[in-house]
């Protein structure tokens, strides 16, 4: 009986573990954010874990040539003092452009939405394929990202 409940422990554990871990679909992180844009990362201070950025394009909720700050996402403990929360610190690095999806955490600063994944970076005019090998253009993926805004408004407006 107590290797059956350790499995069944150990299994549930993992499966836990693993929906942690499952990255975003593009969908999912366009509904859960308030900023979506291409960024050049300006300045980086990883001691208080604060990034600064310019707009380069914007999609959602800011303007080109708008100066934002991105924060790695702290939790308050029991005891008042704060951490860090793993796996959301972007790594960001001073000159490159990424296309970042960001949200507001509970002080008002932008963050990443769940993972380090939120903040992909540009090469040139390319940009990694979700979930392939590979890169596309930048502008495919910029043109997509604002049809689905545009569905997502669409739903939203027609809700009662």
């Amino acid at each position: 009986m107590q290797i059956a409940t350790a499995i069944l422990g150990y299994l549930m554990l993992c499966h836990s573990a693993m929906g942690f871990f499952v990255p975003l679909t593009t969908e999912q992180r366009i509904a859960k954010s308030t900023l979506i844009a291409v960024i050049e990362v300006k300045d980086v201070d990883d001691e208080k874990g604060r990034s600064g950025a310019t707009v380069i394009q914007a999609v959602l909720g800011t303007k080109a040539g708008e100066r934002i700050e991105i924060w790695d996402d702290w939790q308050i403990e029991a005891d008042g003092s704060e951490s860090r929360i793993s796996g959301r610190d972007p790594n960001l690095e001073v000159g490159e452009h990424y296309l970042a999806y960001l949200t507001k955490n509970q002080r008002g600063r932008l963050v990443t939405i769940e993972s380090s994944l939120d903040c992909l970076k540009v090469n040139g005019e390319k940009i990694n394929k979700e979930g392939e090998e590979g890169f596309e253009p930048l502008t495919d993926k910029l043109a997509r990202i604002r049809a689905i805004l545009a569905q997502i408004r669409k739903a939203e407006q027609a809700a009662p």
